[in-house]
Formats: structure tokens, sequence, C-alpha cells
């Protein structure tokens, strides 16, 4: 399973550098189980730096506390 914390700081960088997202990302997107966490962003926003990395769906900590997120990718 791959985990991404997806965070402002992450969204500016791919923002900045687009190669980012395919470079450094690019492992984590062969996998067949890649989980997107947001963290004081939105998914709309992730949308508009990785389309391909939103499209995963996964979880945000503004709909559900951390804690219950780890339970639930635990039990993935």
């Amino acid at each position: 399973m791959g985990i991404v914390l997806v965070t402002l700081a992450m969204l500016e960088k791919l923002r900045a550098d687009r190669s980012i997202g395919s470079n450094e990302l690019s492992a984590l997107f062969r996998r067949s189980l890649l989980v997107p966490v947001v963290h004081g962003v939105t998914f709309e926003e992730l949308d508009q730096g990785s389309p391909t990395l939103a499209s995963r769906g996964g979880f945000s900590t503004a709909e559900e506390p951390m804690r219950d997120i780890v339970v639930k990718m635990a039990e993935l």
C-alpha cells in the first residue's frame, strides 16, 4: 500500500514543478492500492495539482479524525 499525505506544501511543489508528480510519485502510481490523505487542503485543490492522484479517492482530515483514517487504512 502506498500512502501519500497531501499538504499545502506538497500542492505548492506540484504547482511549481509538474515533474514532481510524475517523478516522485510514479512508483506509487504503479501500485494497485494508493491512498491519498488530504490534510489542510481539499480534493478539488489536489485535482488542480495532480488529477491522477486525486482520481484515486482517499481520505480527508477535514471530514474525519486522523485516528479514524488510520484504522480504515489498516483494514485495507
